[in-house]
């Protein structure tokens, strides 16, 4: 089922003010993955995780799996602290050498095989965000669509449900689209 969000309003408009607070200036003169790395790091304020494990964690670890499509654009949210917890920002190639991820991006170069990696145990209740098409709503929790000139974001409350991630109303709001 999908559900289709009103036209933007306030929230977006609150959204795109906090991006530009978030990283100084005119978001809309930033790049695509800088204007990506600033939406996952907010993703982060708007959601929270029913399991113990995560909860009790001492820090929040976000991790890029694949190609790094950020380079040293993510690396300003590195120690940062949400939720009264740290970010711990970590960058791999392989799930081999994953470490317990709270939120993993996963990158557009793992495209063939990312239905196999959200099945990944290490995964359970990680908050799972990519920028590959059909992310959303092919299982993926948060996926980024273009439209047009914009970067927007599609939601499958149903996958984040499943995992034990809660989003946000004010989240599901600004998604472009939401799948239950």
């Amino acid at each position: 089922m999908i559900f289709r969000t009103r036209r933007p309003g306030w929230l977006t408009k609150s959204l795109i003010i906090l991006l530009m607070l978030v990283f100084g200036g005119n978001c809309y003169a930033r790049s695509e993955y800088e204007i990506k790395a600033a939406y996952l790091y907010n993703f982060i304020k708007f959601v929270s995780w029913t399991s113990q494990s995560v909860e009790a964690a001492g820090e929040i670890n976000v991790c890029i799996l694949g190609k790094d499509p950020f380079q040293e654009l993510i690396d300003p949210i590195n120690g940062k602290k949400i939720q009264g917890k740290p970010i711990k920002l970590f960058k791999f190639e392989s799930m081999k050498v994953a470490p317990s991820c709270t939120v993993i991006f996963i990158s557009s170069s793992e495209r063939k095989g990312f239905e196999n990696i959200l099945m990944t145990p290490a995964l359970e209740h990680a908050l799972t965000v990519s920028d590959i098409e059909d992310f959303a709503k092919s299982g993926g929790m948060i996926g980024f669509v273009q439209v047009g000139n914009v970067i927007r974001f599609e939601i499958n409350l149903d996958s984040a449900r499943k995992s034990g991630v809660d989003i946000s109303s004010k989240l599901l709001e600004l998604a472009q689209e939401v799948y239950q």
